[in-house]
């Protein structure tokens, strides 16, 4: 590198032109014209659709799933739904003692000041791209490959 002359300021600006910008790498914004598993996108500044083999994509924005611990301390309000639109209403009585066999339909149960902990469990995230999403994306390998960061939100 040449020695760079002028003042501080100017000195900066040269060296930031110099070795600051990156060609290989392009932040921009696209959007989905065709959803998983056919993804497609459409890059703003482009006429052309990527397709799927174009794109990599963050797991965040894909139907997944993974293994969690869930601790609840202080309180915990679980509700399920009735399978039984025909059973009678069930009333929780907490000192009521249950003999025999059977199934009890209810439809929630609060446990005000109990600790809860459920050890691996399964989550599953199901909202992956939709059409017309916008999504941040980085342009790779001269612009052979893009990355889909994350979705574009505006306020």
């Amino acid at each position: 590198m040449e020695r760079i002359e002028g003042s501080g300021a100017s000195q900066l600006v040269q060296l930031i032109r110099a070795i600051g910008y990156n060609s290989d790498i392009t932040i921009e914004l696209a959007t989905v014209t065709a959803e998983p598993p056919e993804l497609k996108i459409k890059v703003d500044h482009m006429n052309v659709e990527l397709e799927k083999d174009d794109l990599i994509v963050a797991q965040s924005l894909t139907k997944y799933k993974r293994k969690v611990n869930l601790k609840s301390e202080g309180g915990t309000e679980i509700s399920v739904t009735n399978l039984n639109p025909m059973a009678p209403p069930f009333k929780f009585d907490p000192g009521a003692i249950f003999v025999g066999q059977g199934t009890i339909n209810f439809s929630g149960i609060n446990i005000n000041s109990a600790n809860q902990t459920i050890k691996e469990a399964e989550l599953e995230f199901i909202d992956e791209l939709k059409k017309d999403d916008r999504v941040i994306v980085v342009g790779i390998n001269q612009g052979q490959t893009y990355i889909i960061l994350d979705r574009a939100v505006m306020y």
